[in-house]
């Protein structure tokens, strides 16, 4: 269950309407679901089928597209288990066996093998070892000896470099108050960093990736790039699907994706900061954000990204998702984030993010209260039907909210879809497409 979903305190009241007149007892909406969960049960027993869809396992060919199911380097096993929010796929690759929750988790996993595997086969190809031999020997080396003496390569870098690398008197400021590492600048200094950024793009993931056969290649591969070595004529070793579904980030204009290669982690937290700020985010908001380790700086980038493009006040979000606490839950709180975005641009504007119960939501010019779910397959579940029962009974003190809408990236059961429409909710599952 999505970690936003969680049980309400029965004796907090449950929202003030339009007028200022008394607040619904959440106790009193307890008897309320309470008899519409009996009445639901009695129904499904007079029909002859379970209350409830039970978890279980789920063929992995109903959820995902065939370029997920064809990578020559892994195999997913043809049945996976699905929790009525969530689906944990096995994978079998060159690592050995894996078992991950989410299907744009899954998603990314496979583009990190894959880029790998690209990765090798360009670092050992006969171009890439011809364009390090014409780079000659001592930009090369250069970059090699950055690592092992970052800050003895900062100081016998020509001055000249200052205005080819752009950023190297910043950098090497930085590095001499303690601001950033040696490593981190020399490399900075040498164009490492904004090469390492440019492959990532191309391949598809993340240069903060957490594998670290992953980061190995990468070093390898943008230290040569860095020296000269180039990728011309490697356009078939180069994984595809786009930055969007790569890691996690929504409108990747040309702007953002050159944000993304010239800045550093530093400049992008201050330029994220700034937005935020723009957006009427107090400061402490920013800060548990900004500071949450569970996203990637690419990552957060993109979140700031899409709440700028929505342009409202994104505190209900944030709250949340400086409770993320693993790389799952950060990318549940991005496919909140996306799900939003896609509404505001493709439906109708949204006009507020607001807080419904602990849940980040949205209000549209419609009156509709978008509630956004990341997820992979939604079945009909008590918790969900809890949640379906609250939500009804919040609109209903809410004389402005005209409809309610689950908006979802995963799928929904027909089940589910039926009992959420005889509930009052209206459904969008797959808004985001198909993960790629």
């Amino acid at each position: 269950m999505p970690s936003s979903f969680t049980p309400v305190d029965r004796d907090v009241p449950i929202a003030i309407n339009s007028n200022g007149n008394a607040r619904w007892p959440q106790r009193a909406v307890a008897l309320l679901l309470l008899g519409l969960s009996v009445v639901r049960a009695d129904n499904a027993a007079i029909s002859g089928q379970p209350a409830y869809e039970p978890p279980g396992p789920v063929e992995t060919a109903t959820l995902l597209p065939e370029s997920l199911l064809d990578v020559p380097e892994a195999r997913i096993n043809p049945q996976a288990e699905a929790d009525g929010w969530h689906v944990t796929y096995t994978l079998n690759g060159p690592e050995g066996t894996e078992t991950l929750t989410g299907t744009e988790f899954l998603a990314n996993r496979l583009r990190e093998i894959r880029a790998i595997a690209a990765l090798r086969k360009m670092n050992k190809s006969e171009e890439f070892g011809k364009a390090l031999l014409a780079s000659g020997g001592e930009k090369l080396q250069s970059v090699a000896s950055a690592v092992k003496d970052p800050v003895q390569t900062i100081q016998k870098l020509p001055k000249g470099a200052s205005k080819f690398f752009g950023r190297l008197g910043t950098t090497v400021k930085n590095a001499a108050e303690g601001k950033i590492g040696a490593t981190d600048a020399a490399e900075a200094a040498l164009g490492v960093q904004r090469k390492r950024a440019e492959l990532c793009l191309k391949l598809g993931v993340s240069p903060f990736t957490r594998d670290p056969v992953l980061r190995a290649e990468l070093d390898t591969a943008s230290r040569a790039m860095a020296a000269g070595a180039t990728l011309m004529n490697l356009t078939g070793l180069i994984v595809g699907g786009g930055i969007g579904t790569a890691i996690s980030v929504v409108n990747a204009n040309q702007a953002f994706q050159r944000a993304l290669v010239e800045s550093s982690p530093q400049e992008l937290a201050v330029r994220n900061r700034q937005l935020l700020a723009k957006l009427g985010t107090a400061p402490e908001f920013i800060d548990d954000f900004l500071g949450n380790p569970a996203f990637s700086p690419w990552q957060k980038s993109g979140v700031v990204a899409a709440l700028s493009a929505i342009g409202l006040n994104p505190e209900p979000v944030l709250s949340r998702a400086a409770e993320a606490a693993s790389d799952e839950d950060a990318i549940y709180f991005i496919q909140m984030v996306r799900i939003l975005d896609h509404h505001h641009r493709t439906n109708e504007p949204l006009m507020a993010i607001i807080d419904v119960m602990g849940i980040p939501c949205a209000i549209d010019q419609s009156g509709t209260l978008v509630v956004p779910v990341g997820s992979d397959l939604i079945r009909w579940n008590p918790a969900l039907a809890a949640r379906a029962g609250e939500f009804v009974a919040w609109s209903q003190s809410q004389p402005e909210t005209k409809a309610l809408l689950l908006a979802t990236d995963g799928s929904v059961s027909d089940r589910a879809r039926d009992e959420l429409a005889r509930s009052g909710v209206q459904v969008a599952d797959r808004v985001l497409g198909q993960p790629e």
